[in-house]
C-alpha cells in the first residue's frame, strides 16, 4: 500500500506528521515539548502515534524514554516514506527537539 506523507505542523514546541492511505484514512505521528514541572528551564518530550483510522495499535512514549526509541518508532511508522519527506521530517524534529537536546548536553 502506498501512503501519502506530509507535515501538519512544525514549530519549536511540536511537530505533527501524517500519512494517508488511498481511502483518505490518516495516521499521525505527534511530538510535543513540555516543561518539566519541578525543574526550572528544563524540558522533556512526549511522542505518540494515532492509528485509530488505520485500525491498528496506537503507540506512545513513556516518561524517561530514550530519544533513540522515539526515532525508531517514527521509522517504523513511516517505512515507505519518500526521501524528501524524511529529510523535511528530520529538519522538523531537529527544530522541535533542540530545546530538549541543548539542556541535556549542558
Amino acid at each position: 500500500m502506498v501512503h501519502k506523507y506530509g507535515i501538519y505542523q512544525s514549530s519549536s514546541k511540536s511537530c505533527i506528521f501524517y500519512k494517508q492511505d488511498e481511502d483518505g484514512n490518516q495516521s499521525t505521528f505527534n511530538l510535543f515539548i513540555t516543561p518539566l514541572k519541578d525543574e526550572f528551564n528544563k524540558k522533556e518530550f512526549f511522542a505518540f502515534i494515532d492509528n485509530e483510522q488505520f485500525n491498528t495499535e496506537n503507540w506512545e512514549s513513556t516518561k524517561g524514554m530514550d530519544l533513540k526509541d522515539v526515532i525508531a518508532a517514527f521509522g517504523g511508522w513511516a517505512p515507505d516514506a519518500p526521501l524528501m519527506f524524511e529529510i523535511e521530517a528530520q529538519k522538523s524534529m531537529s527544530q522541535c527537539l533542540s530545546s530538549v537536546l541543548k539542556k541535556k548536553d549542558e
